[in-house]
């Protein structure tokens, strides 16, 4: 049986750059040799080639992560640290699907042309709730490019990178366990 997997996003950015974003309609994204290269990477069952990417044809950008937040069978949180000028977001429960997961990274991938030079970030998504740390996705910003990383393992990240996914989702675990709790 396969475990769903968990979402960290962190991008060092203007608020100003991510509402740009977020009230933008969501652009279908075009098979390019990063898609390729990174679904190349991945093991799979019965993988197919990669023709198509699926995407959210919702009327903002905004209204899909809308769809994430609060929302109990996710456990999805955003929040905007205001000194640090950095928006995170994270799901705890996402998917373990991979055509699931790219409306997911193709929504991410096109925040890109939105942020400046200088601003920098990092996707990952990976098990960590069940505890093998198999990444299925990671994709960095940086010179507004959003480029995929072919990183297999947790191992193979940045340890400060790593060390804030892990804080950052067992913050939204304990939340989700507030809710629930309260929901007794």
């Amino acid at each position: 049986m396969s475990e769903l997997r968990s979402l960290y996003v962190s991008i060092k950015t203007k608020k100003e750059n991510l509402e740009r974003f977020f009230q933008a309609i969501p652009v279908k994204p075009v098979v390019d040799q990063d898609w390729t290269n990174w679904w190349d990477s991945r093991e799979m069952y019965s993988k197919s080639a990669l023709d198509e990417i699926p995407f959210f044809n919702n009327a903002t950008n905004g209204a899909i992560l809308e769809e994430y937040k609060d929302n109990l069978q996710t456990a999805g949180v955003e929040t905007w640290d205001e000194a640090a000028g950095t928006w995170t977001f994270d799901v705890l429960f996402l998917s373990e699907n991979y055509y699931e997961i790219m409306p997911v990274l193709a929504w991410l991938k096109n925040m890109a042309p939105f942020l400046e030079s200088g601003d920098e970030g990092v996707v990952i998504i990976y098990d960590y709730f069940w505890g093998d740390k198999s990444v299925m996705a990671h994709m960095e910003f940086k010179d507004q490019q959003a480029t995929f990383k072919t990183t297999r393992n947790a191992s193979g990240l940045d340890k400060k990178v790593l060390a804030a996914a892990e804080e950052t989702l067992q913050r939204s675990y304990d939340r989700m366990a507030e809710m629930y709790k309260d929901a007794d």
